[in-house]
């Protein structure tokens, strides 16, 4: 018997599950290619970005006397863009790595976590970061959710205009959802930009002035979204901006300790 009369004979439920098996095998492998694609060629373009990397700091190292102060600010270009396109490779490497399923999910204690994540995004002394009320324990990939706080927390600190840089963590139950809310009191945003700047490669600043690969925030919408949350900005220009981003509630709690994470950053 022929597949198409073996198809024939199944019941529509069956027939349905059946597409859907293998809608889920189809794109499962497209996510690997597309994975494996993004790794190839990041792999092929850092090799020679090396090499140009090293050309440019021998030639500022062994002929610093002879570049007047023009050569040496070209010089310098240089090697800023070498750096700038090493690390929108490495965004790209970031974005693939964030595949479809939910990692290793694990109880996340974030009253533990996000401070480890305020140290290791290291602050400057006029950056001021708060958490304004205690944190849940929620059930999340820790590597993920450590993902969506460096990447709000370091575009808060990133992209500001002020001498003193105030920025406060929040969160609350509301709607079945743990809603929270990173609050800057930098430039603002024009509401023109609300969605773009979550799309992938979008900055909003020059590069000369900001250093960004515009790829974080892409990174925390697909991690927040893919645990059925969602994130959005509001902001109004010279005010400053709130990134918001809820995930869905779970009340079951720790069993023992070897179901909570525990993160060192």
């Amino acid at each position: 018997m022929s597949n198409e009369q073996n198809t024939a004979l199944k019941s529509p439920p069956q027939q349905a599950e059946q597409r859907q098996a293998k809608l889920l095998t189809d794109v499962e492998s497209i996510n690997r290619e597309l994975k494996d694609f993004a790794y190839i060629v990041s792999h092929d373009l850092k090799a020679p970005l090396r090499g140009i990397k090293s050309l440019a700091e021998w030639i500022s190292a062994d002929y610093a006397d002879k570049l007047d102060e023009n050569g040496r600010e070209q010089m310098k270009m240089l090697q800023d863009r070498v750096e700038r396109m090493h690390n929108l490779i490495e965004g790209v490497l970031q974005y693939s790595r964030v595949t479809c399923d939910e990692g290793q999910r694990a109880w996340v204690n974030l009253n533990e976590l996000v401070p480890q994540v305020i140290n290791s995004i290291a602050p400057p002394e006029n950056v001021s970061i708060r958490i304004a009320n205690e944190l849940p324990t929620i059930s999340f990939d820790p590597t993920r959710i450590t993902q969506v706080f460096q990447n709000l927390l370091g575009n808060a600190v990133k992209h500001t205009d002020k001498p003193q840089v105030q920025v406060t963590i929040w969160c609350a139950e509301e709607d079945g959802c743990w809603k929270f809310s990173v609050c800057d009191n930098g430039p603002g945003i024009d509401e023109k930009h609300f969605e773009r700047i979550f799309q992938m490669f979008q900055t909003l600043s020059a590069h000369d002035e900001v250093e960004s690969t515009g790829v974080g925030l892409t990174i925390a919408r697909k991690i927040v979204e893919m645990y059925g949350g969602k994130i959005w900005v509001e902001s109004k220009l010279g005010e400053g901006s709130t990134f918001y981003f809820t995930i869905p509630t779970q009340k079951e709690e720790p069993k023992d300790e070897k179901t909570e994470a525990n993160i060192t950053c």
